[in-house]
């Protein structure tokens, strides 16, 4: 049986043989130092159903998929953001703060990712690719996830979830297309705590 984790995949016989290592080192040790009695709290965003039914692709590279993610009340530290790929290609996914007017303002954070063979996912085998956002400002109140092609052909998954928090828009400045609603949902998760 194999796992997606992240970049990685662990086998189960390394889960067993790492978790029979562990119980050596803890029991065999009287000085061992005891495991917290709590964990730490996150929160996932989500408002896909985790069920795949298609993808999202990018026409051209002014064309960006853009998700909402109304935070609960407070700053929140940022974790990790995360997608599922179905093709390989360049993409660009950028954190934006949130206009007066409700839609995407300045950019927060951005990252280019090269999607590889290694990075894509079939739609249920649990294969998402994991961006690092500790190091990104506490977040408040809604900001907003877009995604875009930077080169080839990159699609992300999608599920059949009216939202009525995905839209797409066309950044071109020759042919500007605002914000519109879209009848499915990328596949994006924002982990934040609280």
């Amino acid at each position: 049986m194999n796992v997606a984790m992240g970049r990685g995949i662990v086998t189960a016989a390394g889960l067993a043989g790492g978790a029979f290592a562990f119980a050596i080192a803890a029991g065999g040790c009287a000085s061992a130092p005891a495991l917290p009695a709590h964990g730490t709290r996150e929160i996932v965003m989500a408002y896909d159903d985790a069920r795949t039914t298609g993808t999202m692709a990018f026409p051209s590279a002014t064309y960006e998929s853009v998700l909402r993610f109304e935070l609960p009340d407070g700053e929140h530290k940022p974790l990790r953001l995360r997608y599922q790929a179905e093709a390989a290609g360049q993409l660009e996914l950028t954190i934006y703060d949130s206009t007066v007017l409700e839609t995407p303002g300045d950019p927060i954070h951005k990252v280019t990712r090269d999607l590889a063979r290694e990075d894509l996912s079939n739609g249920k085998d649990g294969r998402w690719v994991v961006e690092d956002l500790v190091d990104v400002k506490p977040l408040k109140g809604v900001v907003w996830v877009g995604v875009h092609k930077i080169g080839g052909t990159p699609t992300i998954w999608a599920s059949s979830v009216v939202s009525g928090q995905a839209y797409v828009r066309n950044n071109d400045p020759t042919n500007p297309m605002g914000l519109l609603p879209t009848k499915r949902t990328p596949m994006i998760r924002l982990e934040v705590a609280p």
